[in-house]
């Protein structure tokens, strides 16, 4: 298990103290499970109009969104957190802005990794604020540039890639308190080999939330639609951040983000070498390549009227050939 003892060289607060911008007591209510789709929805309007008072100037209140984080930290620590939020996350659009939806997703990611992490309650509650925020930014970046369907150029680039200052200066704005979320904001594109922006920071220099959070929004951004390209499958989306950006992360966290998500995770299209299509119904830690799943078309690329279901760790012959996005599927 993978110890963040330098989280405490980074300026956070031990685990003894208190922090007046994190909610510390928890409700001892043991069966009472996080509606998903209600949390989902709620966080989205908060964040919804945090980017509208950005945008106008004014400084966000963040009372909403620490209750927001201490509802689904207080699940994750009674173990009772709901897959149907993670496949919300992994495969929603809730809201027509992406900007809302990537950050409610990725904080969704954060707090799913971080208890594959075993984070401690005050970490969980500071990397899902953090989570949740870290793109604050971009609501400054103009409409022109965040939404151009098309590549970017060398100007429209450079002024994209300031926004991290500008996250910086807005959460630093909200008090000496927020100083974490603000250093992890101005961090979450740098990289560990130094290949990130906006300082170029390598290793240790980068702040340990960020190094989290940078692995998840990429990999949401990577699995959803955007104005300049259409998504990938999930495992399209793990295979290039395995292969092209290894460097990039650290081991132990790129282990815990395949620990979290799968090979095959809960409701992805796949495709078997029978030429059958079905949904994952359920997944098998020790044996990831081999879940269980629902066939939607058959061999015969019929759409099944009933569907069935197929265990492939008790179907030797068959095996997972490729992994599909709707829009294959539809295609």
């Amino acid at each position: 298990m993978l110890r963040f003892s330098d989280l405490d060289k980074k300026g956070v607060k031990k685990e003894a103290e208190t922090d007046s911008s994190v909610i510390d007591d928890l409700s001892p209510e043991e069966g009472v499970q996080l509606d998903a789709k209600d949390w989902y929805q709620r966080a989205c309007r908060f964040m919804g109009d945090v980017f509208l008072k950005v945008r106008d100037q004014q400084k966000p209140n963040l009372t909403e969104g620490e209750s927001l984080i201490q509802d689904i930290v207080q699940a994750s620590l009674r173990g009772n957190l709901p897959q149907d939020l993670l496949i919300r996350a992994q495969y929603g659009n809730e809201t027509s802005s992406f900007l809302v939806n990537k950050a409610v997703n990725v904080t969704v990611f954060a707090i799913f990794m971080g208890d594959t992490l075993g984070l401690p309650k005050e970490r969980l509650l500071q990397l899902g604020l953090a989570a949740l925020l870290h793109d604050i930014g971009k609501a400054l970046v103009p409409e022109e540039i965040l939404y151009k369907e098309g590549t970017l150029n060398k100007d429209e680039l450079e002024v994209l890639q300031k926004y991290p200052y500008d996250s910086f200066n807005i959460l630093q704005g909200l008090g000496d308190k927020y100083h974490y979320l603000a250093e992890c904001a101005l961090h979450v594109n740098e990289r560990l080999d130094g290949s990130g922006f906006p300082q170029g920071l390598e290793g240790d220099a980068i702040n340990p939330y960020a190094k989290i959070i940078g692995i998840l929004e990429l990999y949401e951004a990577m699995t959803h639609n955007r104005p300049q390209r259409q998504k990938l499958s999930h495992f399209e989306a793990v295979k290039e951040i395995i292969k092209t950006k290894k460097s990039a992360f650290q081991r132990e966290l790129l282990k815990a983000f395949l620990n979290t998500f799968g090979i095959f995770p809960l409701h992805c299209l796949v495709k078997l070498n029978s030429g059958a299509v079905g949904r994952v119904i359920q997944t098998y830690e020790e044996q990831p390549l081999r879940p269980k799943i629902e066939i939607i078309v058959d061999a015969q690329n019929k759409r099944v009227k009933i569907p069935r279901t197929v265990d492939l760790r008790e179907q030797q012959v068959l095996y997972i050939a490729d992994a599909l996005t709707e829009a294959n599927l539809n295609g």
